[in-house]
């Protein structure tokens, strides 16, 4: 009897290494109980550990080595109920097709990459949305902060169309934290005419958290938190290329980045190039209209608005079951023109054009940003101490002709206008204690040190030294099945040293200076100290139904800029003045979230309240800067606030691989001194978005999508004091994405139109709404990925 049973356990065993020798692979589908594909769900083989994740096709493929021990396959996903599956009964290892039933689960489990408590627990109470490599592939138009505007609660303010920066319902600068693998970056982003220093196509994973998030990522948390996940490590041991390019043909922009990555054992490495080319890109509109003229625009082109960037990074990892550490460096460089007509007073023979579109001249800005992180985690038993470190070289230079600026260009060497050079230093400690399966301990502490310095001729910041440091305690509940709690609390530490600048006075007939200097900023010291806390529930009522509630005290402490800031921010056309005095901001906030998930429809809404004490903001005075070419004065000034919105997002799947999308937010605020709205508040809007998917079965093309969607902003009329207000809009984008294979080679393409109707349209938060600029015009954008497996 037992030789028997041996032959019939022994036949399907032999069965199944022969399909593997064949094959080198899993592979199959992952699909609802009424046959609707799954996405992202997480397929890992056991005993081995290769893993991977399906596509929107519910398609998945796990390369075996011939080494590998493999006994069944476990599948997780959100909404459905974990599902193993032997692998001996299967009679086809290509061609899997595993059936998923419907249900919630722990909300922790949507994470895509490690887990570690410190996504965990903002998960179980905040307004979060996680964000795969695809979609940021989908939505790059050439900046990273551009594929996250189309997300609900999520706005790009940017100058043109290659200097963009974030905003998470209706904050941004430094509200809206980036947490750039494990470090705040760093890179000025207190200028609204300053860019996300963010290679777009150097991103795998993100983790937008709206909302407080202060107790865990310290002092500009304060709106929202931009986090940007670990690299991805190859899941096989062997080498790696992809190649993709990119053509736009607004403003006959091309990208081409290259990956090349590696695994070997414990080991693996990345290295990424990437490099982009962009013309002077067209408007909508044959003028605009800046202080009382009317400009003509040429061949409706923005001279000057063209530029180039080459980025570079590269990692080193290696990851044991007990210790895991990975060393990055990175360098994004960009050179980008700014309009023409945005700097001084504009004439109208200085706007047309001399035939090159790609020239990028003067004025201009000049950006670097280099960083060398270390992010190490080390397993203590059941307990987990992660250390990050991390260093940043920020290089920012504004160019321009001296004479715009009331100065002789005989006492200057060169065009440097403005040079901000800012070197941060970064560490980080989490002990994350695992009590049991029912609680969780987390102990940190963060340490940042900035030294920034100056050049130019002209002046906008002093040089100064900032230092803080916090520490937190945060711990996470789970209370029967359907309550989790976490709760905390933060103390925090912030010293500023500002040094006295004096700026030479000029002549205004001559430009030659006159002998005097007029102090700017004096030289003085502030220091602040903080506690903060904060409070989440996640209570499921059953598998479908799911709340959230988060209660937060946030905080930020006044930045340099803010304090100390008396000069010409040309980028902004204006006179920015910062106040000494300024205290620390503080935010009272409550977020109220519900999801729906099930199999067919997966439905997210969130409402959000915040009042604030001495909310710090820039604010026109209405009264013209002193200064040469200095335009309108802006005075940073501290008064209360109440900021509160919501947001909507829907997705249902029709039938048939068709699937309806929808998303609105609103976001308002109110200056409870003035009763007046703040300055650049978002426009509200409402998308509607339709996707079909078709080839799921075809051998040469499949994994096709057609989509189609319109975005339909509101008017903003809710303006501040002396700020434009700016009509509704409507905009309409379509295309179409495939893969296909072309001499055996797998390729991906997709084709697509932004603003189909090449309507002509206002961002009430683009600098260039000061010009009454339209933003870019119709954009057709074509992209071709090619993985090669080296």
């Amino acid at each position: 009897m037992s030789i028997i049973l041996s032959r019939k356990l022994l036949c399907p065993l032999i069965i199944l290494i022969s399909y593997i020798m064949e094959a080198q692979q899993i592979s199959g589908v992952i699909l609802s109980e009424t046959g609707y594909p799954i996405e992202t769900a997480t397929i890992q083989v056991f005993p081995s550990g290769n893993a991977t994740i399906s596509d929107k096709q519910g398609r998945f493929n796990i390369p075996i080595a011939e080494k590998d021990s493999i006994s069944f396959l476990e599948v997780n996903h959100l909404a459905y109920l974990k599902k193993q599956i032997p692998l001996s009964i299967q009679q086809n290892l290509d061609s899997i097709e595993i059936r998923m039933k419907a249900i919630v689960t722990d909300l922790a489990e949507v994470t895509l990459v490690q887990k570690s408590i410190l996504q965990e627990v903002i998960n179980n109470s905040q307004s979060v949305v996680i964000l795969d490599k695809d979609f940021i592939s989908s939505n790059n138009t050439g900046t990273f902060s551009g594929a996250l505007a189309a997300l609900p609660g999520l706005n790009t303010m940017n100058v043109g169309v290659g200097i963009a920066k974030p905003m998470i319902r209706g904050m941004g600068f430094n509200r809206v934290l980036v947490n750039n693998r494990g470090i705040k970056q760093e890179g000025q982003q207190w200028g609204a005419d300053h860019g996300l220093e963010v290679d777009p196509f150097d991103v795998d994973n993100v983790e937008i958290i709206k909302g407080p998030a202060s107790l865990l990522f310290g002092s500009d948390g304060l709106g929202g938190v931009i986090n940007i996940k670990d690299d991805r490590v190859p899941e096989k041991d062997g080498h790696f290329l992809e190649y993709l390019g990119m053509y736009q043909s607004d403003n006959g922009a091309i990208s081409n980045t290259i990956d090349w990555e590696g695994k070997k054992g414990n080991w693996s490495y990345g290295n990424r190039i990437t490099h982009q080319d962009y013309g002077d890109y067209t408007v909508p509109a044959d003028d605009f209209s800046y202080a009382g003229f009317d400009l003509p625009i040429f061949e409706n082109r923005l001279k000057n608005t063209a530029g180039n960037e080459f980025h570079f990074s590269g990692n080193l990892n290696y990851r044991s079951k007990t210790f895991s550490s990975t060393l990055r460096i990175s360098s994004f460089n960009q050179k980008a023109g700014i309009f023409t007509g945005a700097i001084g007073l504009p004439r109208a023979y200085n706007l047309r054009h001399n035939g090159d579109f790609r020239n990028i001249d003067v004025p201009r800005q000049e950006n670097q940003h280099h960083m060398i992180t270390n992010n190490t985690t080390i397993a203590i038993g059941s307990d987990q101490l992660e250390i990050d470190l991390g260093y940043q070289r920020n290089i920012r230079e504004e160019l321009s002709f001296p004479g715009a600026h009331g100065i002789s260009p005989e006492l200057v060497g060169s065009n440097l206008a403005l040079g901000l050079y800012l070197d941060t230093y970064t560490a980080n400690l989490r002990y994350e204690i695992n009590a049991n399966d029912d609680r969780q301990i987390l102990f940190g502490s963060q340490l940042q040190y900035m030294n920034n310095q100056k050049d130019g001729f002209e002046f906008l910041l002093p040089v100064f030294n900032s230092f803080q440091v916090g520490f937190f305690h945060y711990q996470l509940w789970e209370l029967k099945t359907k309550w989790k709690i976490n709760a905390g609390l933060r103390y925090d530490i912030g010293l500023h040293h500002i040094d006295q600048h004096l700026q030479p006075i000029y002549d205004r007939g001559t430009l030659m200076p006159t002998g005097e200097f007029e102090e700017r900023t004096p030289d003085f010291n502030r220091e602040f100290h903080n506690i903060s806390g904060a409070f989440g529930a996640t209570f499921k009522r059953n598998r479908k139904n799911i709340f959230k509630l988060h209660l937060g005290n946030s905080f930020r402490f006044p930045t340099a800029i803010e304090l100390s800031s008396n000069g010409v921010h040309h980028g902004n056309f204006r006179h920015e003045r910062g106040d000494s005095n300024l205290g620390i901001e503080r935010g009272y906030q409550g977020d109220l979230t519900y999801l729906f998930q099930s199999s067919d429809l997966f439905l997210e809404a969130s409402a959000f309240y915040g009042y604030f004490t001495d909310y710090i903001y820039l604010a026109p005075t209405g009264n013209f800067s002193p200064l040469a070419s200095g335009g309108t004065l802006w005075q940073y000034r501290q008064d209360d606030a109440i900021f509160n919105g919501f947001e909507f997002s829907a997705q249902y799947n029709i039938a048939m691989g068709l699937q309806v999308d929808m998303a609105a937010d609103f976001v308002q605020n109110l200056n409870l001194n003035s009763r007046l709205p703040l300055p650049l508040t978002p426009s509200s809007s409402i998308t509607l978005g339709l996707d079909y998917s078709f080839l799921q079965n075809q051998e040469k093309l499949k994994n096709g999508q057609v989509f189609i969607s319109g975005r339909y902003n509101f008017s903003q009329n809710r303006t501040d004091r002396n700020e434009r207000s700016t009509p509704d809009s409507f905009i309409l984008n379509a295309g179409i994405t495939m893969d296909f294979k072309f001499l055996g080679q797998k390729l991906t393409s997709r084709l697509s139109v932004n603003n189909m109707l090449n309507a002509r349209y206002l961002n009430h938060i683009s600098r260039y709404r000061l010009l009454n600029l339209p933003e870019q015009g119709r954009n057709i954008i074509f992209s071709l990925k090619v993985p090669i497996t080296i």
